[in-house]
């Protein structure tokens, strides 16, 4: 018992100090090997194909090699999604000038927040519409979106009465769509190292 306890704690230790030499952030999500090459085949955030708060379509692919922050919302949303967007608003003003870094925020609520909905509240936030997209589509499948960035969104209604909920999750993605970490939207303590750790993946592709 007393071995293992002590081989526990070496692996511990190495890891620790491999992360703190390092510094980078850690790769999240299942890993596959590549039969091909045999190399590590890391998680990827999902595909999708949707519309701008400009009515203009928009894929994964428009965000290649962009540091993405990610969150699940809904405009007429009274709680957490105020604060939410007022912390995000943080990461906007924080990397206004790096074109390497991007927002995007999905509606979850594609019966009331139309393109037009998006633009409006995108105005009343003062957006920069350059740096921070926001997304919506014509069905429920942005709840198969959030599931696929291990995060809570989803219709907890009936037919007849919508009943749409989520967390306040903001999700970090690098420039491969790989997940690189969770962060609390609710707290700006949260979100500022949510910044220290974008400033981290810039260095690591320089």
């Amino acid at each position: 018992m007393k071995i293992e306890i002590v081989i526990r704690v070496l692996l511990f230790t190495l890891i620790f100090a491999g992360c703190t030499k390092t510094d980078k952030l850690p790769i999240l999500g299942e890993i596959s090997i590549d039969p091909s090459t045999g190399e590590n085949r890391y998680y990827q955030a999902p595909e999708f194909r949707l519309k701008n708060q400009f009515n203009h379509e928009v894929t994964h692919i428009d965000f290649e090699n962009k540091i993405q922050v990610v969150d699940f919302f809904f405009t007429s949303c009274p709680t957490i999604c105020p604060k939410m967007t007022k912390h995000l608003k943080l990461i906007e003003e924080a990397f206004d000038k790096v074109d390497e870094v991007a927002i995007v925020s999905y509606s979850i609520d594609y019966k009331n927040d139309s393109p037009e909905t998006l633009k409006r509240y995108s105005e009343n936030y003062k957006i920069n519409n350059n740096k921070w997209t926001f997304l919506t589509g014509d069905s429920d499948g942005v709840f198969e979106l959030a599931k696929d960035y291990k995060v809570l969104a989803s219709n907890d209604g009936s037919i007849n009465q919508r009943n749409i909920i989520h967390d306040g999750t903001f999700v970090l993605v690098d420039g491969k769509r790989r997940i690189r970490g969770y962060y609390n939207g609710l707290s700006v303590r949260d979100t500022k190292r949510l910044i220290l750790d974008i400033n981290k993946l810039i260095k690591e592709v320089e």
